[in-house]
């Protein structure tokens, strides 16, 4: 930029500054409305509700290294997910759609990734052993929510 060109420049700001001012607020509305563009996806997460780790032991027999999440999302769906041996598997519940076209996505921060659909009911099982931090994304067509990362 030419010194001729920061000099308009300049002209025109206060031309503008002068005759038509902005709005008291307008640099914050603008700022809050840019911020708020992504907010709906933002809030579609997978939230955590339950650790099975966070519980005390269960007293039965089997499963006494699984480890069982369960997450809610802000459609008000919900998915079951355990951990176990070699296996994730879980259930999609409450979920008003085709169970046929839902992926089921498990990752690690090392870039590790599994990925599979639902059947008729919405169970899925994945042949993976996670280790370090895990996230969970649910896929349907364009719209996808994913949980925080999870230390496994």
């Amino acid at each position: 930029m030419t010194d001729g060109d920061a000099a308009l420049l300049g002209d025109l700001r206060d031309m503008w500054m002068t005759y038509d001012p902005p709005p008291p607020g307008l640099v914050a509305t603008m700022i809050a409305a840019v911020a708020a563009a992504d907010l709906d996806a933002e809030w579609e997460m997978l939230t955590l509700v339950r650790d099975s780790r966070d519980e005390p032991a269960a007293q039965v027999r089997g499963l006494a290294t699984s480890r069982i999440l369960y997450f809610t999302a802000a459609e008000g769906w919900s998915l079951d997910a355990e951990l176990d041996e070699g296996q994730v598997r879980g259930q999609l519940l409450d979920f008003d759609g085709d169970m046929g076209a839902v992926e089921v996505v498990v990752e690690t921060t090392d870039g590790q990734s599994w990925a599979t659909g639902l059947d008729e009911v919405g169970f899925f099982v994945l042949t993976a052993e996670p280790t370090g931090s895990v996230r969970f994304t649910v896929r349907d067509g364009d719209r996808s929510a994913t949980s925080r990362w999870i230390e496994l």
